[in-house]
């Protein structure tokens, strides 16, 4: 009988998630709530940082919560193999997990090593990704199965 089984591969596709939308429109009004009283030494600056923060929103939201910009992930497929990325416009793509992977209860975000310079992070909220696949994605990675914890910190070809 053979100690060895193979684990089966898991795919996540997160749906876009109200609870990541909530908390990045929570935390952008309350950046926006702070210029108010913020004393600045000319009145353009603080528009200038209000419009900073807008900005910022809108990106946060086009492309990690609603994954419409063409480098936003949206799904991976873990194997014994590795991991490989599904980008929004179509690209597939081998690829590592880094070591600051976060794994909560309610949140998981999987930082990805692509290439040096670039590493695409997928954030996972429990409101969007099925439960079993998420409780299984935490087990793989807090038990070091998925390869977010030993990593040569070399990113793939």
């Amino acid at each position: 009988m053979s100690g060895q089984r193979s684990l089966p591969p898991l795919r996540i596709a997160p749906r876009p998630s109200h609870r990541l939308l909530a908390f990045v429109v929570l935390t952008h009004s309350a950046a926006l709530a702070v210029l108010v009283p913020l004393p600045a030494p000319a009145p353009w600056l603080r528009l200038l940082l209000g419009a900073l923060i807008l900005l910022s929103l809108a990106y946060v939201v086009w492309a990690q919560v609603l994954r419409r910009a063409p480098w936003s992930v949206v799904a991976v497929d873990w194997s014994e193999r590795g991991w490989q990325a599904t980008f929004a416009d179509g690209r597939t793509r081998d690829l590592r997990l880094a070591p600051s992977t976060f794994v909560g209860v309610g949140l998981v975000i999987l930082h990805l090593r692509v290439r040096w310079f670039w590493q695409p992070s997928l954030l996972l909220s429990a409101d969007a990704v099925p439960a079993d696949d998420l409780r299984r994605l935490r087990v793989l990675l807090r038990l070091g199965l998925a390869g977010g914890r030993k990593d040569d910190g070399q990113a793939p070809p």
